[in-house]
């Protein structure tokens, strides 16, 4: 499974974030690519403890933790899923700064490794193991560059 720690899937994961250009549009979804760029930023700081969402309460506290391994699993994320507000970006963004801003997040993650995980709970899916936060950074980055056709 590709995760964020392992060093092959994260420069993959740079390359096609160096690809990402201001023009590119959305495939699906409401971000721009700018907005995107910094959603992807903040949830990476959410990993770290850097950010901490709001935890969603029952029962859909529940379907989060039934979901959990589904999400984690093969395949892609599905398409339009919903995000924490904390996460949701709607101001204007200056392209440059926050794609700057991901890819020394990626690689900060990276450097600190699984050790750098400070947090446990995800504010949907509940408690997560540092492999498992590996896999769903790399496959929500993945999913919003996918997002912006790279």
């Amino acid at each position: 499974m590709s995760s964020i720690f392992n060093d092959q899937d994260k420069n993959e994961l740079l390359r096609r974030i160096e690809k990402v250009a201001p023009s590119n549009p959305a495939v699906w979804g409401k971000m721009n690519v700018n907005q995107m760029l910094s959603h992807c930023s903040e949830g990476l700081k959410m990993t770290t403890g850097a950010l901490t969402p709001r935890r969603v309460l029952f029962p859909i506290n529940v379907l989060g933790r039934l979901l959990k391994n589904k999400v984690l699993g093969a395949g892609e994320f599905r398409r339009n899923s919903p995000t924490a507000p904390e996460l949701t970006i709607t101001d204007t963004r200056d392209f440059e700064q926050e794609k700057g801003r991901l890819i020394a997040a990626v690689n900060e993650l990276y450097a600190k490794g699984e050790a750098g995980i400070k947090e446990e709970i995800h504010p949907f899916f509940g408690k997560m193991t540092q492999k498992e936060w590996g896999i769903l950074n790399y496959k929500h980055l993945d999913h919003h560059l996918r997002q912006f056709g790279v």
